[in-house]
């Protein structure tokens, strides 16, 4: 039997933190609207600039009531969100057996959605990073550092160490990951991939609940990240690779 998670966390506590970050996210989003010069001074700076002056906000939008609903009122610390010691070996077994799992289901997914010619609403592929940052050496700089190594970090805090946590303890652990990793998705402001990402959330879900460690969840995002960054930097030296994908796939669907 897979252990529950141990949390001093309550689900008022997950109410409060959503509530003022839903407020937050309303007042950013007035401020750019009566405030058209935040939005041209956007425009004007560096891609990468403008993408991290962006994913501050959000930080301040996630984090802020965190700290203040959380972290202030508990006196928490990062072993309360779920930064516990994980020997090497138990994390590695989990992270690529789990991510081999997580990569034969999404792709067979993907697969058979493509071949059979069914337009799924919300599972196209993810929008690439690389117009967001710029294709200079500090936009791949930039890019790399923060979808490889702060991303992975900042969202598994937030959406494993502390919502899954709160909502599997509230609920029950499959309702806490469904709910978890719909959540997860929506943030990433993708509509038409919500479904590939509420996956993925599942799967970060699962490795966290077996491995009793935010570690675990972290690397395995990192590594998915990781690679779809790879394949997204090598798709955009050779956009080639992608027509000649799509071809293969409307010729194999002619078969079937």
């Amino acid at each position: 039997l897979i252990p529950p998670l141990d949390t001093r966390f309550e689900f008022r506590d997950f109410i409060k933190v959503f509530a003022l970050s839903i407020l937050l996210y309303a007042g950013f989003t007035l401020l750019f609207i009566y405030f058209p010069g935040a939005d041209e001074f956007l425009e004007s700076v560096h891609p990468t600039v403008s993408f991290m002056l962006t994913y501050l906000i959000q930080f301040v939008i996630l984090f802020f009531p965190l700290w203040i609903f959380v972290i202030e009122k508990y006196g928490a610390s990062f072993k309360d969100f779920g930064f516990q010691k994980i020997k090497i070996g138990k994390l590695l077994k989990n992270v690529i057996g789990f991510y081999l799992l997580y990569f034969l289901i999404a792709s067979t997914l993907s697969i058979l959605l493509s071949t059979s010619g069914l337009q799924l609403p919300g599972y196209e592929a993810q929008e690439s990073y690389i117009p967001l940052f710029g294709d200079d050496a500090l936009g791949f700089i930039s890019a790399f550092l923060l979808i490889i190594g702060v991303a992975p970090f900042l969202e598994e805090f937030f959406f494993r160490g502390f919502v899954y946590k709160v909502l599997a303890k509230t609920w029950s652990i499959p309702v806490g990951s469904l709910i978890t990793a719909g959540l997860f998705a929506l943030i990433h402001f993708q509509i038409q991939s919500f479904f590939p990402i509420f996956i993925l959330g599942l799967f970060l879900n699962v490795v966290y609940q077996r491995t009793q460690s935010l570690w675990a969840p972290i690397a395995f995002h990192a590594l998915n990240n990781s690679l779809a960054f790879g394949f997204d930097v090598y798709l955009h030296f050779h956009p080639e690779l992608l027509q000649q994908m799509q071809e293969k796939l409307e010729m194999t669907s002619g078969l079937l």
